[in-house]
């Protein structure tokens, strides 16, 4: 098989494949060439051999080349890799009604889901699950020096404070590839805090950087302590299940907060330079289609929501919940899958420019699923509904450039233009800056800028949290991710379109009269900050003095 692998990787090399295609026609001639033989090799086991011949001097690196090469390439088409761990069981304060419990599983997650199936195999394990799932995306060909560490399981601020610095100082270690580590229940918690600025200072020039660090949380465990150890430990992005607008539906479903304690956690979270990714419901009890469609546009509607980002996570009916009893005895039934469809892509349809739909599903397995959506192409089924219907999702997620060229190469050809949109959000006024092609269709990178409203009674109503008067909450750059340093002519990355947008950036802070612009940076992309732009680390943030 190796043999076979040499001879594509050869043939591929003296005329380089445009596309994906013209390397699988490649794969096919040189096996018409082979004598008995129908199998072809995997794309991992291609790799494998080109890194050989590589390091044998036989061809020269090929970026394009190992990108026809990549199993599931649109894992780093946003331009970082994604690493999932999940925390290990531990009780939940919520006891929402649709919330499902397997015993050996953290609240909310079943064993068959696969990232959860994965930690449970490693026992919950940080570090061999960071590890792991590193070592598969990179036999599978993808670049992990940015990683972006998403982080699941239980409600995470419920969790022991001694617990969540060792479980991400374990994570920094399997990025430092630090094997020997300090045992969370023999090791106090100040040595722990200790290790883990040693260690983020050690990821700053790693192999594998984490660029960007994602805990999952309630608003009701939002506040000045839980704020702050979240951005000691490194933290940059905030999942929070809000799961509705309507005070009288979160009570029903005894979500144990109300709407406007998700607004007052969203201000503290942005104030804090957090970028937040919501969670809603549709099909919770006691909604209808009309009232779900009121209240996923009411989100962007009113200031104290409007969030970064947004995972629209169905209701539905599992096993083991008070939900499932309601749906027995005829109290809960949800609407149909043709209403969901229409809603969502009515609210897609209508979303800003600044927001990203991450997920419209959760990876929970059909077989589970007693009543409401089993549609596992869910998003497929919206985009076609859409089409048919003349609509068109303006979220960050559809207009990636990365998922954009593959429709319209000639869009990369373009210079990209600035687009600034300015909006109002409770306790601050937000930019979000965007290098677009001219008719907005495809995003090459963008930065989220926040200036508070009024910094000094901010600053007077926090007690223990320092904030800054100004903050950029993000800055990203699609495209296929490359690794620090490496330059493709035919990639997005590292082109000089951040440092443009944080220039801009410093302008609009400066006419706000903000003496410091932060940056929530994540820990492996702190020397950029530093080496290109003259940011100094500052009680966890990337800070510059701006001449006012």
């Amino acid at each position: 098989m190796d043999n076979i692998a040499e001879k594509i990787i050869l043939q591929a090399y003296l005329t380089p494949p445009k596309n994906v295609r013209d390397f699988d026609n490649i794969k096919r001639d040189v096996l018409r060439g082979i004598k008995n033989c129908s199998e072809i090799p995997r794309k991992n086991q291609i790799l494998k051999v080109y890194h050989k011949l590589l390091k044998q001097g036989k061809i020269k690196k090929s970026i394009q080349l190992e990108q026809m090469m990549v199993k599931r390439s649109i894992r780093t088409l946003s331009g970082v890799a994604i690493i999932t761990v999940l925390t290990k069981p531990y009780p939940c304060p919520g006891s929402c009604v649709y919330c499902p419990f397997e015993k050996g599983m953290p609240k909310s997650y079943l064993s068959s889901e696969p990232a959860a199936a994965r930690a449970k195999m490693l026992k919950f394990d940080p570090y061999e699950q960071v590890a792991r799932r590193t070592e598969a995306l990179e036999m599978n060909g993808h670049p992990t020096g940015k990683i972006e560490l998403i982080v699941k399981g239980g409600s995470w601020n419920a969790y022991p404070t001694h617990y969540q610095y060792w479980f991400i100082l374990r994570c920094f270690e399997a990025c430092n590839k630090r094997k020997q580590s300090l045992n969370e229940k023999q090791t106090d918690f100040l040595t722990i805090k200790k290790s883990i600025l040693k260690e983020q200072k050690k990821n700053e020039t790693a192999k594998h950087r984490i660029i960007g660090l994602t805990l999952e949380t309630r608003p009701d465990l939002i506040n000045e302590k839980t704020v702050m150890e979240m951005r000691d430990i490194g933290a940059t992005r905030i999942e929070m299940g809000a799961q509705s607008t309507d005070d009288k539906i979160l009570k029903k479903i005894q979500r144990g907060h109300d709407s406007l304690q998700t607004k007052k956690s969203m201000e503290f979270l942005k104030n804090a330079g957090f970028k937040v990714d919501l969670h809603i419901m549709p099909q919770l009890p006691g909604t209808t289609p009309k009232k779900d469609l009121e209240m996923m546009l009411e989100l962007f509607k009113d200031p104290g929501y409007r969030p970064d980002m947004i995972k629209v996570y169905p209701c539905t009916v599992l096993e083991n919940t008070v939900l499932y009893d309601w749906y027995k005895s005829g109290e809960y039934k949800p609407y149909s899958n043709k209403n969901l469809i229409e809603i969502i892509s009515e609210f897609k349809n209508q979303i800003p420019y600044y927001t990203r739909i991450s997920r419209l599903i959760r990876d929970i397995p059909s077989p589970h699923i007693k009543a409401g959506n089993k549609l596992t192409n869910l998003r497929q089924d919206i985009q076609k509904y859409m089409g048919e219907n003349g609509m068109k999702c303006r979220c960050l997620r559809c207009r990636e450039v990365g998922h954009i060229i593959e429709k319209n190469n000639d869009i990369k050809k373009e210079a990209p233009k600035l687009f600034i949109e300015k909006y109002n959000t409770r306790g601050g006024t937000e930019y979000f800056l965007s290098l677009e092609d001219k008719n907005r269709q495809a995003v090459f990178a963008f930065c989220r800028l926040r200036i508070l409203d009024d910094f000094k009674k901010t600053k007077e109503e926090y007690k223990i949290f320092k904030p800054y008067p100004a903050y950029i909450r993000e800055l990203h750059t699609y495209g296929q991710l490359l690794s620090f340093g490496s330059k493709n002519k035919q990639a997005s990355q590292h082109k000089g379109m951040g440092q443009k947008l944080i220039k801009e950036a410093e302008k609009i802070t400066t006419k706000h009269k903000a003496k410091k612009l932060a940056i929530i940076s994540g820990v492996g992309v702190r020397g950029y900050y530093r080496q290109k732009l003259g940011y100094r680390l500052e009680n966890g943030y990337m800070v510059k003095k701006l001449n006012i």
